[in-house]
């Protein structure tokens, strides 16, 4: 009777442990005779027992699995890799679309090109236009160093000698190096408005007509060049204005009326023969005439 009493206070101290155990699902006991053999869940390694031994047989009160499972998880190598548009030499972006949304590092920390031009197949880099250095009746253009005389001409100051800068869409006359240099360069309408350094500007039709009025403007009758003909060398001057055509100017209606370009023409003292029946036969005059053409180019001061 004692024996009876003792396993069962037993039985109930080992339901309490397994009870406060951190196992969240105990096992219920298992009663078996001594010589039999106690199973064990399929799978497990191993398995810890609770034995209450008596006489005769032997109470098994639990089984508790302590078996670790290890799980092998493949993942196939399907990621690829992204890699960043890039937005400019200095920007990346990772976003799709991102790249309308970013605005590039200003233009003003980068050094600003040089301007180019063409002359006879050739493209030159031209340094920044800065205002040329006066030095009494000489001009330095300092884009290339060349120097120039210069003189008054109707409270203005002038250059006394066509300009020889080798800007857009100019040339030499026949293209004649040596002509540039004693007579300075032809040029379009378009590319005369650049031709003068800074500070300086073609003549108006006022500042052109003080010109005409004067008898002592050197003139240097540099010829003219019309589709890669060039002729009037030494005969006669043809210099651009940024004046308007009038109707009364020769060739108007000839050459484009409002439409063309506004130039002044000088004849030689030894080419110009006056007509005594044509009063307004004249050795300077203005006269319209196309912008293609090329022709010389004197600057005034602003």
């Amino acid at each position: 009777m004692k024996k009876i009493i003792l396993s069962f206070i037993l039985l109930g101290t080992s339901s309490l442990f397994w009870g406060c155990s951190d196992d969240p699902s105990p096992v219920a006991p298992v009663i078996s005779d001594i010589g039999s053999s106690a199973s064990v869940a399929p799978g497990s390694s191993s398995a810890s027992h609770i034995v209450i031994g008596m006489s005769s047989s032997a109470v098994i009160i639990g089984i508790r699995d302590t078996t670790i499972q290890h799980k092998t998880v493949i993942t196939p190598l399907t990621t690829t890799i992204k890699y960043p548009d890039m937005v400019d030499e200095s920007m990346f972006c990772w976003a799709p679309g991102c790249e309308a949304t970013v605005v590039p590092r200003s233009s003003s920390s980068k050094p600003a090109p040089k301007s180019s031009s063409s002359s006879g197949g050739i493209t030159i880099d031209n340094p920044e236009n800065k205002a040329p250095v006066i030095n009494g009746l000489t001009m330095t253009d300092t884009r290339d160093n060349k120097t120039y005389k210069l003189m008054q001409i109707g409270g203005k100051l002038w250059m006394a000698q066509d300009i020889n800068y080798a800007g857009t869409t100019s040339e030499c006359y026949n293209e004649q190096e040596s002509k540039c240099s004693s007579n300075g360069r032809l040029y379009t309408f378009n590319s005369a408005q650049k031709a003068c350094p800074k500070g300086w500007h073609l003549p108006t039709r006022s500042e052109a007509q003080a010109a005409l009025d004067d008898a002592s403007v050197p003139w240097s009758y540099s010829g003219r060049c019309k589709d890669g003909d060039c002729n009037f060398l030494g005969d006669m001057g043809f210099h651009w204005t940024s004046g308007t055509p009038e109707s009364n100017d020769k060739k108007f209606s000839e050459n484009g009326g409002a439409n063309g370009g506004l130039i002044i023409v000088e004849k030689s003292p030894d080419y110009f023969t006056p007509k005594e029946d044509d009063p307004d036969d004249k050795a300077k005059f203005f006269q319209v005439d196309s912008k293609t053409k090329r022709f010389s180019v004197r600057c005034v001061q602003d």
